[in-house]
């Protein structure tokens, strides 16, 4: 982190008080003390950690309560993740008062000190020494403490935590060290060390004496209990901790039960201020009225007459406030009562329940609209923001969803309490309105929510109903959408787990139960896109270098633990959305057929994005200027010694990396596992025999040159096989070498088809030829054919050989048989190291279990 983005490190200017008792609450007032609360890493008053009682109210303002602290002045010591160790320009003074057993307190007293002869004498050092465990001075070089917890994410650099660490330690305090302060700072611990031995030692020297007088004294003790000796002696030690235990409770509960009450009085003493109020002008108008409403008395009139209007004033003015201000719930049922005794005829709960309906309404359509004007204010302003902070789409969410937990408990007491005490003729009426008010507000919130989040699944009928009501949001990236999901998904499921527990029916709740189902299928869908367009862009990390792992000499490059780890990771972030512990009683995602086959074509999709890799990197091409200047082919052409790297990795991936990805996907919850491998497994072994297909093709398009070239307008000088036919042997040898070298799980199953295609497009173009061929010409092309068949025998197959036997038969008496002989012997002789590389697969032909490129 950039040290410029900091305010500088945490002073401390002023407390408040400056003086008190262990326990009291002190206000430090300074600068740059920290962010928030979790900034906060230290805080002593005194010697006295007080961190645990710590309140962050501003970078101005923090709230602690002192420990217990000794007497005398001391120093503020804080410091902060994002300034460092600070520095204080006031001290604290620590002062003890003597207070006996019998007065109140308000604090903790240790009543030690109210007993004489009891004194407990505490040496508490006044000046604090800089020097720390290692006995060096920490330096004021610090390192940034995001860095050390992501370099130590289980660890950490406090003396006093289990998880402790010393490099956390070092590089927190001593980052620039030497190597000789190092070796200072060892031998201090090992005199301390030793100091620590040699006080042990001296002290159970001194106290030896005593020390075996207590051990005497507990062993006669022990036996004098195992003998019965006076038993009536020790007949009371069996309940002393039974008395002393019920006497902590006790104190504890007295001591408790004092401070609510005290607490209880002030908040009450406040609230009947206000109370008393209103309570006597209501007796004292209901006293008048009765007395003086049947008088004759002109000056009552005149006197009840100006009360009469003073109390509609004051009627109106408890109206207004109940229906225009939206108060809390007690002060609404107080407001209630008054207007009730006001006016007995009167229906002030339905008015409340009726106007709050329509002010809550009204707040969420004008909250859509600040929070979307506030948004584009920023995008004018070209703001960017930055992945993990919040903007205001999600602020708009956040906020409505506080204005619900807040509001909506209220409404339901109200409506609870006017179903409780209403006997109208129209109650029952009524209390489906009431309901369908309900309904209407979470409904309206729901939809709120979900035109921010999913604008696009939004409800047709909806959308044509509210018309233009609904804002159209500014678009945001991809990262900022998804964590504008997942963010919204804890809250509503917050919204939705409050609500349950303020009993509100199911039926109510459950707009927003739809709600949540279709964020999380949103977010599992933009998790998965986001994960297929990263296991894509793997293509520019592949560097076709192979390893051969097995017996059954399968290969792969390092694509496949790349694409693994990818998919893993993109599991693991579905994991929150597929979980069911957001509330009681959430369902599952795939619980529902019509979410059930999109999330399973979803991890299909994820699992099958290599194709996607594989398609983009045998796809990419050089711009043609750069080819038109160095006439260069593309690096990235695809070749069969790719197409068959390709087809190592995918097969790796079928056997083994699909394993790895379903228990990933068990342990994140995802269901129908061995449906989602099934299909996947049928897709990838649909692709890679597609880019077998495509490498036979390849391989079997180098023959139709030399075919093409079989014309026999010249005749071999000497008895042997044509030249055409000679290349065709060594392009098979070539791409036997090939298919050893990069794949040879495939090198059968590849070299039986090409010789194959080759073979027959060879017969194809021998039909093309003039039919009155001298013989001399006939027996040279039955000389090729037959050197072929022998030379490629290894890898043809029965239907080939009786297409070969077809078309020599229909040569018979037009051939020199001998001349044959003769040419098929010299080619075994000159081309012997060929026809011994391509005989190596005959015993795999015969055995199929050898052949392992059937996944």
């Amino acid at each position: 982190m950039d040290d410029s983005g900091r305010g500088g490190p945490p002073t401390v200017t002023g407390l408040s008080p400056t003086e008190g008792v262990p326990g009291t609450q002190v206000t430090i007032r300074g600068e740059n003390l920290g962010t928030d609360q979790n900034d906060v890493v230290m805080l002593f008053i005194c010697g006295v950690d007080c961190l645990a009682t710590m309140k962050w109210k501003s970078p101005s303002k923090i709230i602690a309560r002192l420990g217990q602290a000794g007497r005398g002045p001391g120093d503020v010591r804080i410091v902060t993740k994002s300034g460092g160790r600070g520095v204080s320009h006031v001290k604290f003074r620590v002062f003890i008062t003597q207070i006996g057993p019998l007065e109140e307190s308000a604090v903790w007293v240790d009543e030690t000190r109210t007993v004489p002869g009891r004194e407990v004498i505490r040496s508490v050092a006044q000046i604090q020494d800089v020097r720390d465990a290692l006995g060096l001075v920490p330096s004021q070089k610090r390192i940034d403490q995001s860095m050390l917890s992501r370099d130590f994410p289980d660890n950490s650099g406090n003396l006093r935590m289990e998880n402790f660490s010393p490099q956390w330690y070092l590089l927190e305090n001593h980052a620039d060290a030497t190597i000789e302060e190092l070796r200072t700072a060892i031998k201090n611990m090992e005199l301390a060390k030793q100091n620590d031995v040699k006080r042990s030692e001296e002290m159970h020297k001194a106290n030896l004496y005593s020390l075996i007088n207590c051990v005497d004294t507990l062993a006669n003790l022990h036996q004098a209990l195992e003998n019965g000796k006076n038993a009536d002696h020790f007949s009371a030690l069996s309940n002393i901790k039974k008395l002393i235990t019920v006497s902590k409770t006790q104190a504890e509960s007295v001591f408790a039960d004092v401070l609510k009450r005290k607490d209880d009085a002030d908040a009450t003493r406040n609230a009947l201020g206000v109370i008393v109020q209103y309570i006597t002008i209501l007796n004292d108008y209901t006293r008048a009225k009765s007395l003086y409403q049947d008088t004759d008395v002109p000056i009552f009139k005149e006197l009840l007459n100006e009360i009469d209007k003073k109390m509609d004033v004051f009627k109106e003015e408890m109206k207004r406030k109940l229906i225009d201000t939206p108060v809390s719930y007690e002060e609404q049922s107080k407001l209630i009562k008054y207007l009730k005794i006001l006016d007995p005829e009167s229906d002030p709960t339905w008015d409340c329940i009726t106007s709050y309906y329509v002010w809550l309404e009204k707040s969420l359509w004008d909250m859509q609209a600040e929070f979307l004007e506030k948004a584009k204010i920023e995008m004018q302003s070209q703001q960017t923001t930055i992945l993990g902070k919040t903007n205001e789409l999600q602020n708009f969410v956040s906020t409505l969803v506080g204005l619900l937990l807040g509001k909506l408990p209220s409404f339901w007491k109200l409506a609870n309490t006017y179903h409780n005490s209403t006997h109208s003729p129209d109650a029952i009426q009524r209390l489906e309105d009431i309901n369908q008010m309900l309904t209407n507000i979470i409904n309206v919130s729901s939809w709120l929510i979900l035109n921010a989040l999913v604008p696009k699944a939004l409800p047709d009928l909806v959308a044509k109903q509210y018309g233009d009501q609904f804002a159209k949001w500014p678009a945001i990236s991809a990262d900022i959408g998804r964590l504008n999901l997942n963010q919204s998904l804890k809250t509503t499921r917050s919204l939705i787990s409050s609500l349950l527990e303020h009993q509100f029916t199911l039926a109510h709740t459950q707009p927003l139960v739809e709600l949540c189902m279709t964020v999380r299928l949103k977010l599992v869908s933009d998790f998965v896109d986001n994960g297929v367009e990263r296991v894509a862009l793997l293509a520019h990390k592949i560097n076709w270098k192979q390893d051969i792992l097995d017996r059954a000499q399968q290969t792969k490059t390092t694509l496949p633990d790349f694409y693994e780890n990818e998919i893993c990771e993109c599991i693991n972030r579905t994991k929150e959305a597929l979980s069911t512990t957001g509330y009681p009683g959430e369902t599952c995602l795939f619980s529902r057929e019509r979410f059930r086959e999109t999330i399973i074509d979803l991890f299909v999709h994820l699992i099958t994005s290599i194709k996607i890799c594989f398609d983009r990197l045998f796809t990419r091409q050089r711009p043609q200027q750069l080819e038109a200047q160095d006439g260069k082919k593309s690096k990235n052409e695809i070749t069969t010694k790719k197409l068959l790297i390709a087809v190592g990795d995918v097969e790796f991936i079928i056997a083994k990396s699909l394993n790895n990805i379903g228990k990933k996907m068990q342990e994140s919850c995802v269901r129908y596992v061995d449906q989602i491998q099934e299909k996947s497994r049928g897709k990838l072994s649909a692709f890679r025999t597609k880019m077998i297909n495509d490498c036979i093709s390849m391989m079997s398009s180098a023959f139709d040159p030399l075919i093409a070239s079989a014309t026999y307008e010249y005749l071999p000088d000497e008895d042997d096989i044509s030249d055409y036919a000679k290349e065709m042997i060594l392009c098979c040898v070539l791409q036997q070498a090939e298919l050893e070298l990069y794949s040879p799980q495939l090198a059968v199953e590849c070299l039986q088809q090409t010789v194959t295609n080759a073979l027959d497009r060879l017969l194809e173009h021998f039909s093309k030829l003039n039919s009155n061929t001298s013989p001399l010409i006939v027996t040279q092309i039955v000389i090729d054919l037959t050197g072929l068949e022998e030379a490629l025998s290894t890898f043809t197959t029965f239907t080939i050989r009786a297409q070969i036997n077809a078309y020599r038969a229909s040569l018979v008496g037009r051939f020199d048989n001998l001349r044959l002989q003769k040419c098929l012997k010299n080619m075994r002789t000159t081309m012997r190291m060929a026809l011994q590389s391509l005989e190596q697969h005959s015993e795999g032909i015969e055995d199929d279990s050898l052949n392992t490129s059937n996944i």
